[in-house]
């Protein structure tokens, strides 16, 4: 795995480009390490994710599940595997609930897992020739790493089941209609392209980002009065920062803003 700072921006990038990227334990540790650094790191202003290659992230690494299960003494538990595989979703709930934000640089397949680290993400940024997959039906599993809880939300129900069921390939243009991908860009110099999108997000102001991400989760399970009351105490937050002066100051000067997160 590659760890980069361009500006404020943290570039988490998957480096297995000979197997697709596919997620093995090994991988997962580290990736978790990497994601919870970021968020815990002051001069980071947003996150972004992607893969070397041709993909983006292939999944689970299914031969290397295989050889493992060979090689072991005994047979894995019901809940051995299951504490594996949430283990590994804290992933997902890092990338979802840090408090800046976090893009997927979508630059080839994104399938099973992988497709769940990319809607993990606040936002998503994809090659007009990559791909998307559930994946997990071809194989007969269920689905892990929170990919139901953000297709429902993303999809909605009826075409969460359908995704999941009937495993369909999805192109970029299908995942821009389907609200799963914010942006679609060309493939040739989608790296530098897509980067951009993300360091304008990283140069942002990340107290309100943080308020931002805040509103909209609590927004989903909570009435409109409560989400109004969110909304305003966070607002009063952000007003004590020096961002919102910064803000202010440009405006007046004509100029854009300069925003340091505090």
């Amino acid at each position: 795995m590659l760890v980069r700072d361009e500006g404020r921006l943290r570039i988490i990038t998957l480096n297995r480009p000979d197997r697709m990227n596919a997620l093995t334990a090994d991988l997962h540790h580290r990736l978790q390490a990497a994601v919870a650094a970021a968020g815990n790191d002051p001069d980071v202003g947003a996150v972004a994710l992607t893969g070397a290659g041709r993909a983006f992230c292939s999944g689970g690494d299914v031969r290397k599940s295989r050889e493992d299960a060979a090689s072991a003494s005994r047979p894995e538990t019901i809940e051995e595997r299951a504490d594996a595989i949430i283990a590994h979703g804290r992933t997902a709930v890092v990338l979802h609930r840090m408090g800046k934000p976090t893009i997927a640089l979508v630059n080839g397949a994104a399938a099973g897992s992988g497709m769940a680290l990319a809607l993990a993400c606040d936002l998503r940024v994809m090659a007009d020739d990559a791909v998307m997959r559930t994946a997990y039906a071809r194989i007969g599993l269920s689905g892990d790493l929170g990919l139901s809880y953000f297709l429902n939300r993303l999809a909605g129900p009826s075409r969460a089941a359908e995704l999941l069921m009937l495993n369909e390939k999805l192109d970029a243009v299908r995942c821009s209609e389907l609200g799963l991908v914010n942006r679609v860009l060309p493939s040739e110099g989608f790296a530098e392209a897509a980067e951009r999108f993300a360091a304008g997000l990283a140069a942002g102001p990340s107290v309100a980002f943080r308020c931002m991400k805040q509103n909209l989760r609590a927004a989903s399970g909570s009435s409109l009065e409560t989400t109004i009351e969110r909304e305003a105490f966070n607002t009063a937050r952000c007003v004590r920062t020096k961002d919102v002066k910064e803000a202010s100051l440009a405006f007046r000067e004509k100029r854009n803003p300069i925003f340091t997160g505090t």
